[in-house]
């Protein structure tokens, strides 16, 4: 009998920063879709201010509630609306829990106990296994694994193109905001390698270090048929996508 697991994975939604609009037609699709299993590849909550760039102005006063807890009813939703999905990751980006664990190890390191990943997001409750960004990729499902991402380029696909050179796996990930994939064959090692971007869901108007933003809204989808994994990175626009020949829209 044929076994086939239905796979979603998003990256860097940026919460408060993100796109309302992307993230209810993600969540549309899901409705839809129902996955089987969820991976998120970091960059949920934007935690700017925990971030070492906001010190000493108003942006540090900010309530880190202000995106860990949309974070919170995010995955809350997201768990409820796909109840079959029991093999659901989060996989900490360079915001997330790290800014806010790094600036609480300098801050206020007699508080940490008190403030987690499980505290803030409510990871447990929703069924969510945590994966710290320090630590490296996490093998996920038909030989690919997923982490946030180390290396940024210029260019869509060429930040996989080198983490895959420097972990020799398939990878998927997240972190430069960008829509892209690389491939690569090694036959005298019996390897074949694939790497995908799999782009954002926030405003990029929003993220002010930067005038331009070469970025792609986007997420992925892999129908994991008999171990082996069919990855269709699927790319937004204008609100609106096709997922397995549906089109779809907010």
């Amino acid at each position: 009998m044929t076994e086939h697991i239905k796979w979603a994975i998003a990256s860097d939604l940026h919460f408060p920063k993100h796109d309302p609009r992307t993230v209810e037609l993600f969540l549309k699709i899901m409705k839809w879709w129902q996955a089987d299993a969820i991976d998120l590849a970091g960059d949920i909550d934007d935690a700017e201010c925990s971030g070492r760039w906001v010190e000493g102005t108003p942006l540090e006063a900010v309530s880190i509630q202000s995106g860990a807890g949309l974070v919170k009813d995010f995955l809350k939703e997201l768990s409820d609306t796909c109840p079959k999905a029991e093999d659901k990751h989060y996989h900490c980006g360079n915001h997330d829990f790290y800014r806010h664990k790094k600036y609480l190890e300098k801050n206020a390191p007699n508080v940490m106990e008190y403030i987690t990943p499980d505290t803030l997001y409510g990871i447990k409750d929703s069924g969510f296994a945590w994966h710290e960004y320090d630590k490296p990729p996490v093998e996920r499902l038909g030989g690919i694994f997923v982490h946030h991402g180390e290396s940024i380029s210029k260019h869509s696909g060429e930040s996989v193109r080198n983490d895959i050179q420097n972990y020799m796996v398939s990878l998927i990930r997240g972190h430069s905001h960008r829509a892209g994939s690389f491939f690569v064959d090694y036959p005298l090692a019996g390897l074949q390698l694939e790497g995908y971007e799999i782009g954002h869901m926030t405003i990029p108007e929003l993220h002010t270090y930067q005038t331009v933003h070469n970025w792609q809204q986007a997420f992925m989808i892999v129908h994991v048929i008999d171990g082996k994994p069919y990855c269709e990175l699927i790319k937004v626009r204008d609100h609106s996508c096709i997922v397995d020949g549906k089109f779809f829209s907010t």
